[in-house]
């Protein structure tokens, strides 16, 4: 509200009556019950080129309840009706939360205005979206455009804070590897090596993002190859590319067998080979969409060097996975016959990555609702 230089009640009234007042102009109030909870508009509407500006507030304390994302469904449907067939809006660069709301809600980013906007003495960096609609598309929000989560935030940020369920969490996590617990699962007839919950994780980023091209970093039985395959089979498009240094004979028979082979390619090589990873490029060039998860070799400097070569490939908008990171929380006699230990991790490479890479960030809402997860800190999320 400061941009509108509103500082009293009598102001946001004066605001109120401008915007309800413009035949050219779309304003509504957000209620939940009779309680007011914020406004969504739409502005600067072009019915000639059909496109026009979009806002949307909701009080902080209304937040997680699913408001904003039906206040922008309806306001989406009223867009339609006037025969507008995209939106626009500007967030501030240095609001990641915001960032991630549009994008879940089918918003990319198409631009940056730099030192855009000014508020006390400091001139902000504006990040430009769009939301192109279907040709074609109905007026109601069809389910590949349902909100990501549930809208349970107010609990998931809870749990997440309360030291007796993320002391009992540390332990149990602790607990499940002297079981080889991730040894326990397959996907449609594959061992998979991943915790149910990072499996839960991984088709709720997939079947909302829509990458057409999914690159991972170690293929192992397969499991997570057939995994991103058929959720990519649910979506009708899309491939996905994995690369190992060393893909076994039996696992290669069966991974081409599969019925879902025709969405897999294979790369045998290192993944931090120069060779393998221009391949992977040329590859990643006829991609619109691109998500990378890394699963490979869980050395600090191995990480590292896949995080230099892949995550330029990931397209804004889309995740970058770092598996394992995990290793960093748990006791070093854990991994006494590996490379890897705490210090030498995964998480020990993201956390250099993201200091030198402002444009991805922790997609830590995501972690929260996990609970369990073999990659804390290790969802990143590329918002431009």
């Amino acid at each position: 509200m400061w941009r509108s230089g509103a500082e009293s009640t009598a102001d946001v009234e004066s605001w109120i009556a401008r915007r309800t007042g413009d035949p050219e102009g779309r304003f509504s109030i957000v209620s939940i019950g009779e309680r007011p909870a914020g406004f969504v508009q739409l502005t600067r509407i072009d019915k000639t080129d059909g496109h026009a500006y979009l806002g949307l507030l909701v009080d902080a304390a209304e937040q997680g309840q699913g408001v904003g994302h039906e206040a922008l469904r309806l306001m989406e449907a009223r867009a339609r009706e006037m025969g507008l067939s995209k939106l626009l809006l500007e967030v501030l660069n240095d609001n990641p939360g915001a960032l991630r709301f549009w994008m879940s809600t089918g918003f990319r980013v198409v631009g940056t205005l730099r030192r855009h906007h000014e508020h006390g003495g400091h001139r902000y960096d504006v990040a430009v979206l769009e939301k192109v609609f279907e040709t074609g598309e109905a007026s109601e929000l069809a389910p590949k455009d349902l909100p990501a989560f549930p809208n349970e935030t107010k609990l998931v940020r809870e749990m997440a804070a309360d030291p007796e369920v993320q002391d009992h969490r540390a332990r149990l996590f602790s607990l499940m590897g002297k079981y080889k617990y991730a040894y326990n699962w397959t996907w449609y007839g594959r061992p998979i090596i991943q915790l149910p919950q990072d499996v839960m994780a991984l088709q709720t980023i997939v079947l909302s993002e829509k990458p057409d091209l999914i690159i991972e970093t170690g293929i192992a039985h397969g499991g997570s190859l057939i995994l991103s395959a058929s959720l990519l089979e649910l979506l009708g498009e899309g491939s996905v590319l994995g690369v190992d240094i060393d893909i076994r004979s039996h696992n290669r028979a069966a991974i081409e067998a599969h019925p879902l082979a025709h969405r897999i390619s294979m790369i045998q090589g290192s993944s931090i080979d120069e060779g393998i990873a221009e391949k992977i490029r040329t590859r990643a060039k006829s991609a619109k969409r691109v998500m990378v998860c890394l699963d490979s070799n869980h050395t600090a400097d191995h990480v590292a060097r896949e995080l230099d070569l892949y995550a330029p490939l990931v397209t804004v908008g889309q995740h970058l996975i770092v598996f394992d990171t995990a290793i960093e929380d748990l006791p070093a006699s854990d991994f006494s016959d590996r490379q890897w230990r705490p210090g030498n991790s995964p998480k020990t490479a993201v956390h250099t990555f993201l200091k030198a890479n402002p444009g991805f960030v922790i997609d830590s809402e995501l972690e929260q609702r996990l609970l369990f997860t073999v990659a804390p800190d290790g969802y990143l999320k590329r918002l431009r």
